[in-house]
């Protein structure tokens, strides 16, 4: 059993926040990981999310899905409408993901679960111009657990 991972990094310019997961991954811890981001300095609501779940694995049931949605809706430094993508590299990771988009309030986060970088991205309309600052924060992210 791999210890939980949680790290994320802001990118300002083009308005990102990317979270990395890793190991068995519970909802609470999460949702303390998206507050604490949310409390940063450089943090504006508005900014899309990339979660890189693809060394994570989730431990949730139906309930603790809909709960953890519920702490969500009851924030509104994290409540607000914005893109979310997964990028994803097993079918645990894509039910998890999947499980958040059905049970999400629709018109408030759009989630999108993806499998590779590029297509993320796309998703987020981040300009490709951004990629490399991207993958490399994913790796310093990485690396920073090791």
């Amino acid at each position: 059993m791999t210890k939980p991972v949680l790290k994320y990094e802001i990118i300002e310019e083009p308005g990102l926040i990317v979270r990395y997961l890793k190991g068995q991954i519970d909802l609470n811890s999460l949702f303390s990981m998206m507050l604490e981001s949310a409390e940063e300095k450089r943090y504006r609501n508005d900014f899309q999310v990339l979660y890189d779940i693809r060394e994570a694995e989730f431990v949730v049931r139906k309930n603790s899905i809909e709960d953890f949605l519920a702490k969500v809706r009851g924030n509104s430094d994290i409540l607000v409408r914005k893109r979310v993508a997964f990028l994803t590299m097993n079918p645990n990771q894509v039910v998890f993901s999947s499980l958040l988009n059905r049970f999400a309030v629709t018109g408030i986060f759009s989630l999108e679960t993806c499998s590779t970088l590029p297509a993320a991205l796309s998703f987020l309309n981040v300009d490709s111009s951004f990629y490399q600052e991207v993958e490399s924060v994913l790796i310093a992210l990485k690396e920073a657990d090791h």
